[in-house]
């Protein structure tokens, strides 16, 4: 079996290093183009939801507005009448 391969081995080997000090270099680098392309895409999608909020409540108006003009067709005569038929009187 190959020492140097074996993860116990390298865990003990690092554990018995040195901590290192040094700070990683920060590895994303924000650039201009990038900041505003986001900015960029950000704002076209808040512009577009609400486009698409204002279009909802626009369409919901509508719809009750023509809802509530509608011509209702008259209601019809109940097929039972409301008066029963006088009985004739017998003498």
């Amino acid at each position: 079996m190959n020492d140097n391969n074996d993860p116990w081995k390298r865990l003990v080997d690092a554990a018995k290093k040195e901590p290192r000090d040094e700070q990683p270099e920060p590895t994303a680098q924000i650039s201009v183009t990038t900041l505003r392309e986001s900015v960029h895409a950000l704002l076209l999608a808040l512009t577009w939801r609400k486009w698409s909020v204002l279009a909802a409540l626009l369409a919901s108006v509508i719809f009750l507005i023509f809802f509530l003009l509608r011509d209702d067709p008259p209601t019809p005569e109940p097929i039972i009448p409301s008066e029963p038929p006088a009985a004739p009187e017998t003498p």
